[in-house]
């Protein structure tokens, strides 16, 4: 795959996508913007004109459907999953792959489904939609989320379950995924994204008073509240949030684990830098689909559009 551009209006996220794929346009606005639609077709013409496949991929905002957000149906935010679907409809790829927190599927949020799946159908799209959980694919995290395939041609939902089987691997517990790392630096009160803190990057960690240090040191591995739970070192690590609740603690250290610590257990590489604040590098590891797992529901849907990678 060629990643081409990518929308967002986070200037951090933006700032990071664009570090990480240089060749790439980094385009900042929503995805309801008309001068962004334009600009993404004008980019994706060229490989149209070539004959060549096109994919979208989105991962609209699931605060207003997650349990771990507002679950409220009439969250605004929920409105992007069907601007999304117009983005689609709009920019005809070959095909499409949007992914979202499972509950999404739930009755509650059902209207607002039908008219994501309605606006894709009057398009000429079929829908297609699996759960899926990204410690089987590989990656060292319970993370339950829901896929949606879009394609020309309808999909079987079992023949897409069943292709995704040959993917499927086992994952290492965190002790495991964080092998290898050097000892956390004490981020600095001053941080920059931009510098050299040496090492390997964003491995830098929240400066704990020693009240909260050994509130995490009296923690049991594997248990805790929400706010301090703290990581089992041969388990996978329950699904990572941002924002008021903290991120899960080390299991052997009295502290919260890096930005660093977090990619890992979501499957990126060390390569893989993040930029932003500190509160917002770890809001845009937590908030990612998990690299192994994405690659995995991909290839399948590659396969099932006839362009075999």
């Amino acid at each position: 795959m060629r990643v081409v551009a990518g929308v967002d209006v986070n200037s951090s996220a933006l700032k990071t996508f664009g570090k990480n794929f240089p060749d790439a346009k980094a385009i900042s606005g929503s995805v309801r913007s008309k001068t962004v639609l334009a600009q993404c077709a004008g980019l994706l013409e060229p490989f149209k004109t070539a004959g060549q496949s096109t994919v979208i991929i989105s991962g609209p905002p699931c605060q207003g459907f997650s349990p771990a957000g507002t679950r409220d149906p009439a969250d605004p935010r929920n409105q992007v999953l069907v601007a999304v679907a117009r983005a689609i409809s709009k920019l005809e790829p070959t095909c499409a792959l949007i992914e979202n927190v499972s509950m999404v599927l739930a009755d509650k949020h059902g209207n607002r489904v039908d008219s994501f799946e309605k606006t894709l159908k009057d398009a000429g799209f079929h829908v297609a939609n699996v759960v899926l959980d990204a410690s089987e694919f590989g990656v060292p995290q319970k993370r339950e989320r829901a896929f949606f395939l879009v394609t020309r041609q309808r999909l079987d939902e079992s023949d897409v379950i069943k292709r995704l089987e040959k993917f499927k691997t086992k994952a290492a517990g965190s002790r495991d995924a964080l092998r290898g790392l050097s000892k956390a630096k004490v981020r600095p009160d001053k941080y920059d994204d931009e510098f050299d803190y040496g090492g390997v990057h964003n491995h830098l960690a929240m400066q704990h008073s020693d009240r909260v240090m050994k509130k995490i040191a009296a923690i049991k591995p594997g248990t805790g509240p929400m706010s301090y739970r703290r990581l089992h070192p041969t388990r996978f690590s329950n699904t990572l949030f941002s924002g008021h609740r903290a991120p899960p603690a080390h299991f052997k250290e009295p502290r919260s684990i890096t930005v660093r610590e977090a990619a890992r257990l979501q499957g990126f590489p060390d390569s893989f830098r993040i930029y932003g604040s500190f509160s917002n590098q770890m809001e845009q590891v937590t908030n990612a689909v998990p690299p192994p797992l994405a690659k995995a529901v991909l290839r399948v849907l590659f396969e099932l559009v006839g362009d075999v990678y």
